[in-house]
């Protein structure tokens, strides 16, 4: 089920403007890597399959996708990518991945960062700008999908 990382992250962006519009999430480029993560994560805890082409990497503020944080600094990323990723994505993954960016969009990027840097976690598992491990992933994640699946608040 791959895809690229650059449409996964578009729709997490249009998720976050376009899809909630009533009540929009707040999102910055830090942010939006650690909810790429997240859907990244749980996608993987619940499928066993990898939701990107690219593994995320253990940078300061917590893990990125290095090739999606340059496509949101260059405005690569369309609505367009997000509507064709909405189309193609397998539906109960896509509502696996909008109960993520809503329950994990609920914290600030500052929160998330800290989050994701907790003793035990993938990031803390890796070496430095090294790819997180995705059976750490999967472990970690698989332990948050009832929280994600029933919109917990403490994650």
């Amino acid at each position: 089920m791959e895809f690229r990382s650059s449409v996964v992250m578009a729709y997490v962006l249009y998720f976050c403007k376009i899809v909630q519009r009533d009540s929009p999430i707040e999102v910055n480029n830090t942010k939006a890597q650690k909810l790429l993560y997240c859907c990244y994560g749980a996608v993987l805890a619940a499928t066993d399959e990898r939701l990107t082409d690219e593994h995320p990497r253990k940078w300061p503020y917590g893990p990125v996708f290095p090739r999606t944080f340059n496509d949101i600094k260059k405005g690569r990323l369309t609505v367009e990518m997000a509507q064709q990723f909405e189309r193609d994505c397998p539906p109960e993954s896509l509502q696996l991945i909008n109960q993520t960016i809503t329950v994990f969009g609920r914290y600030t990027a500052s929160q998330l960062s800290s989050w994701s840097h907790r003793a035990g976690s993938p990031w803390d598992k890796a070496d430095a700008l090294a790819a997180l491990d995705d059976r750490e992933i999967r472990l970690f994640f698989a332990k948050l999908l009832d929280i994600i699946r029933h919109g917990g608040t403490d994650v």
